[in-house]
């Protein structure tokens, strides 16, 4: 064959080399010294793509690539003359250049030999190409995978079977606080507190005989210890790799100290739902049943007027009556004073006033309770004015309900103390009882709306709806000021202080009472109601007819306008919530009327109504809340325009 050196005659042993040389996967080449190529085997034809009589004469440098072919002569002549070898007997990796100009990666091993005093030189070529691309995409893999571990929230900590770090990644440094120096080739069990830290070269260890995992491949949540020495809660995810013979395992961290926390929170938050889903149920059972109290009795009241004849045996009807009715609505006035309170929609009218004023009306107001019961209030009061900036009425329904709170808690008739003094710049009110006491666990919480330190619903005595301390507090701080209970426990009593700021003390200008005896008569006025709800108007007009009042009643608001052109009323008491058309534009048509001299009070149920019955722009001079107290209408109507 002519692609193969003559070399002598033809033996078995060389037939057997041409067949392994005509079909071995790598390209033998064989060249003279001048770089010829004298056989070129079946794989350099596929490795190239020339055939070998394309090939055989010619130089080698035509299968090479720059710059190997500018430097192939000069290296063959230069090994000939020297002796010195770069590639000869070595090998190497270099480019080879197909016959359609394609440069590819290749493996190049050259051996030399003699035939007669002619050098020639063995090439065996094989084409990388494949293995180059693998070795390409295995280092695109592997750093894409070392982006990814360098960049993941969470640490990714490699060791091998004795337990000794071997990677450590920069979120890992971020979580435990260490740096990958100081824990490369250490044990891990560094980064656990114990139990874990004694248990772990243990775990591992029967985890290697027995193949029985705790862990590895399952995960959990357990405690990592950081370089300060805290611990924290994480999750640890472990697999288990070989590389060659060796075990290595990969442990996935993630600190969830703030998803703990925000479960912990959320699991707080439901308990404080459930806590509160509770107090409102107990709070609408407490409502309806304290609501119930006072109907029964004034059912009954009812009754026994229409069975009784005489007046005089009216009298104490009348009386039962008169306190049930103030009961249902100090009952009512708290649930919208709380509401209010809760909306922020309570505005004081503040003003320089006694603070003794407020103390002796509030007196006045808990005196029914304090009677009932059988108390006596044992009262302090200092002999000059105290002033404060505050409202009156206010502050009387904070003190009233500390009273009757003193009253309802103390269960033997005995003397409350109520007292009134100036401590440096800082007025205080305190009322002090003998009574039940509040055990030192609940105090904290004694001003939470709806609580009550005896829920048990069977054994009430007390009455309340648990807001008068709630109350009490906020309108305090309204002012200002602060609310402080103390009692040391239960049977022993309990005190509440008000602190308000007191402001300098001034004269009392003289003269500036009035006579005694110089009382005027009160006038009486030409007054029109308006309430859709007839025995409501009905009963109003009666009540300002018993105070020589001259009064019509209508129900609605076109009779309304009808009966103020022709009545020309000085007062209108006039309801907010009228059907069709309403009060606040009733009352704007009436301001749109030749009616100057005409007040108009507003009177409503709704607690919402307040804010808007302020503005200028409803045309109200008063707005009052049902239930309407007979007196206090009594005083506007009557006050001059």
């Amino acid at each position: 064959m002519k692609k193969f050196l003559h070399l002598g005659s033809t033996s078995e042993s060389e037939e057997r080399m041409r067949s392994v040389i005509d079909h071995v996967v790598d390209g033998i080449i064989t060249i003279n010294g001048r770089g010829m190529v004298a056989t070129f085997n079946p794989a350099a034809e596929r490795i190239f793509g020339y055939q070998s009589a394309e090939v055989i004469g010619q130089n080698v440098k035509m299968l090479m690539a720059e710059p190997y072919r500018g430097e192939h002569d000069g290296y063959i002549s230069n090994y000939l003359r020297t002796g010195q070898a770069k590639i000869i007997g070595i090998g190497r990796e270099v480019a080879g250049r197909r016959k359609d100009g394609s440069v590819f990666p290749m493996e190049l091993a050259i051996s030399e030999f003699r035939l007669g005093e002619d050098p020639y030189f063995t090439g065996i070529v094989r084409d990388i190409t494949e293995r180059k691309r693998a070795e390409q995409e295995l280092r695109d893999a592997e750093e894409r995978m070392r982006s990814v571990v360098n960049h993941v929230v969470d640490g990714i900590i490699t060791i091998d079977e004795q337990g000794s770090i071997e990677s450590y990644n920069p979120a890992a440094q971020g979580i435990f606080g260490y740096r990958r120096a100081e824990v490369l080739g250490r044990n891990v069990k560094m980064l656990m507190p114990e139990p874990y830290h004694s248990g772990h070269d243990r775990y591992i260890g029967s985890y290697v005989r027995t193949g029985q995992a705790k862990i590895i491949g399952i995960g959990r949540e357990v405690l990592g210890k950081r370089k300060d020495g805290s611990t924290f809660p994480m999750e640890l995810a472990v697999s288990e790799f070989h590389v060659g013979t060796r075990r290595f395992f990969t442990g996935i961290v993630r600190d969830i100290t703030e998803r703990k926390r925000l479960q912990d929170e959320a699991q707080q938050r439901l308990v404080e739902l459930a806590e509160a889903d509770r107090q409102k149920n107990e709070f609408l059972a407490m409502l309806s049943h304290e609501l119930r109290n006072p109907l029964a009795p004034l059912r009954n009241a009812l009754f026994l007027m229409k069975a009784r004849r005489g007046a005089e045996e009216h009298a104490d009807v009348h009386g039962m009556m008169e306190r049930q009715l103030q009961q249902l609505v100090r009952l009512v006035d708290d649930l919208l004073d709380i509401s209010r309170i809760i909306r922020g929609k309570i505005e004081l009218r503040r003003d320089d006033i006694d603070l003794r004023d407020a103390v002796l009306r509030a007196a006045e107001t808990a005196k029914p309770v304090l009677d009932a019961n059988g108390h006596v209030l044992d009262l302090s009061l200092p002999d000059r004015a105290l002033r404060v900036t505050g409202d009156m009425v206010r502050l009387a329904q904070v003190v009233s309900n500390l009273l009757t709170n003193a009253a309802k808690y103390t269960r033997t008739p005995s003397a409350i103390r109520l007292a009134v003094r100036l401590e440096h710049d800082v007025a205080v009110v305190s009322v002090r009882d003998s009574g039940e006491g509040i055990p030192k666990e609940l105090l904290p919480r004694i001003f939470e709306l709806f609580f009550q330190a005896h829920q048990d619903m069977l054994a009430r005595t007390q009455g309340g709806l648990g807001i008068g301390l709630t109350l009490v507090k906020r309108l305090v701080e309204m002012h200002d000021g602060t609310v402080e209970a103390r009692s040391e426990g239960q049977g022993q009593g309990s005190e509440f202080c008000i602190r308000l700021a007191a402001l300098p003390e001034r004269e009392t200008p003289a003269g500036c009472a009035p006579p005694p005896g110089t009382a005027q008569r009160e006038p009486r006025r030409r007054i029109l109601v308006v309430d859709d709800n007839f025995d409501a108007a009905e009963s109003i007009a009666k009540i300002l007819k018993l105070f020589g009042h001259e009064v019509r009643c209508v129900q609605d608001g076109p009779n309304a306008l009808a009966a103020a052109r022709d009545y020309h009323p000085e007062v209108v008491v006039l309801d907010i919530g009228l059907p069709g058309m309403d009060g606040y534009e009733v009352a704007r048509r009436l301001r749109c009327m030749d009616l100057p001299a005409t007040r108009i009070v507003a009177v409503t149920g709704y607690g919402q109504d307040e804010d808007r019955l302020r503005s200028r722009a409803a045309g109200f001079d008063e707005h009052l809340t049902k239930p309407v107290d007979p007196e206090v209408l009594q005083n506007f109507v009557a006050a001059r325009s």
